[in-house]
């Protein structure tokens, strides 16, 4: 997977370091929201009807700033819109490092002031996220993994592992799962399902939502109208805390022609491994 970049992301000392930078880019870009959260902002709709904020671009920039000093030679696919001349940035290719970046994952939860949102950042080479990082902007929490190295909570190593007190021997344990915030798709169908038999959540924030399901504090979580930038950092917490991810009829989401991409939704199943093949939905 080195690619034309000489990068071999299986060497722990390779993660590492772009973990590490991925882990001060978000953590760059968490801080820029956190400064000026409960602020007035000035609120624009984009075509896909989602809100973007002034504060959204300039916590994008100040991820961008920050792996540019240490990469300037990597691409970049990023949430919002990069304005003429802000990146010196090549186009994304299998080949080149591509630095995937949803500088506020719930923006809808930061204009009403509502304390649950994240700065995510990931890299992608080969079609697969290597490395990624997402920052708890409001609790200043950081959840960071590599392929080569597993995923970590500010360090601590992750496993995908219910938490919490066990039930009673003869009651099994009730899964807690997020749900997406729409009816957009499949959405409907499955969250019907689940409703019948799970305890349902919702935060308003993808990312976050897989932080929580490689910490073991979330059993699954079902997104359907998210896009590369909503998961990839989350895929490598996931995966790399030993649970299971995938579109919700079981398909793989990766590999992925970052040089094709054009923000498409990829929905996806994410989940405890003993967990996810019973919530496949063909």
């Amino acid at each position: 997977m080195a690619g034309r970049t000489g990068l071999n992301p299986a060497n722990v000392g390779t993660a590492r370091a772009l973990r590490m930078l991925a882990e001060t880019a978000a953590r760059a870009g968490a801080r820029l929201a956190r400064q000026r959260f409960g602020a007035v902002h000035a609120v624009r709709w984009k075509a896909d009807r989602s809100e973007v904020t002034e504060v959204d671009e300039a916590a994008q920039r100040a991820v961008i700033t920050c792996i540019q000093a240490a990469r300037p030679a990597d691409a970049f696919i990023c949430e919002e819109t990069q304005p003429e001349g802000d990146t010196r940035a090549p186009a994304p290719s299998d080949a080149t490092l591509c630095w995937v970046i949803d500088p506020l994952d719930g923006t809808r939860n930061y204009v009403r002031g509502l304390p649950h949102y994240a700065c995510s950042v990931a890299a992608m080479l080969g079609g697969f996220p290597i490395v990624g990082a997402i920052c708890d902007a409001v609790h200043d929490v950081m959840y960071s993994g590599s392929q080569a190295e597993g995923a970590f909570l500010d360090g601590t190593t992750l496993r995908a592992e219910a938490r919490g007190p066990a039930p009673p021997a003869d009651r099994p344990r009730t899964p807690i799962v997020a749900i997406p915030s729409t009816r957009h798709g499949r959405a409907f169908e499955i969250v019907h399902d689940w409703v019948d038999r799970m305890i349902v959540r919702n935060f308003g924030s993808a990312a976050l939502h897989l932080a929580l399901v490689a910490a073991g504090q979330l059993d699954a979580a079902l997104a359907t109208n998210c896009k590369l930038w909503d998961l990839a950092a989350g895929w490598v917490l996931v995966t790399g805390a030993g649970g299971r991810m995938s579109s919700p009829d079981g398909a793989p989401l990766f590999p992925l022609d970052v040089a094709r991409y054009a923000g498409e939704d990829l929905p996806s199943l994410a989940a405890k491994a003993e967990l996810h093949a019973g919530l496949i939905h063909p």
